[in-house]
């Protein structure tokens, strides 16, 4: 199964989602990868990110950002975005495409964004981190839990 998550630059939010998500799945299985709407591919990922996500065992500094256009999202099984409006920009580019916000396709929570955390100190990013950690263990969950045969339908 193919993976594809996004956010605004792919410095931060996917970027952890990629690396968490890495970290759950078996990768025999599932072929994971990241980008943003607003963002040039061949980026890093922010600074913070790569401290919090190393504080947690995982690894973010070969982490190069990649632009939507360059993420081959026709090829997606599914397309999981950090925030609703990243999920509506990208069903208009690209119409037929499975796309749900994490916490949507995760389900249990009321509020489906994931708050950029883009300069706004350690905490935020750890607080961030965090919450990627928990809707992406059942976004897991919810994957291996499935028949074999396809995704359903939210």
């Amino acid at each position: 199964m193919k993976i594809l998550f996004v956010c605004t630059g792919n410095t931060c939010r996917s970027a952890m989602a990629e690396a968490i998500f890495r970290d759950i799945a078996d990768l025999k299985e599932f072929e994971v990868s990241s980008a943003g709407l607003s963002t040039f591919t061949g980026d890093t990922a922010h600074e913070t990110a790569q401290i919090v996500c190393d504080r947690h065992g995982l690894d973010l500094t070969r982490h190069r950002t990649t632009g939507l256009g360059d993420a081959k999202v026709n090829e997606m099984d599914l397309v999981l975005t950090a925030e609703e409006h990243h999920r509506e920009k990208i069903k208009i580019l690209y119409p037929g495409v499975r796309v749900y916000t994490i916490k949507q396709y995760a389900g249990g929570y009321d509020d489906w964004d994931i708050a950029d955390p883009i300069n706004k100190g350690f905490e935020t990013y750890e607080k961030c981190f965090f919450e990627l950690k928990e809707a992406l263990e059942k976004v897991y969950a919810k994957i291996i839990s499935e028949e074999i045969g396809g995704l359903e339908e939210i």
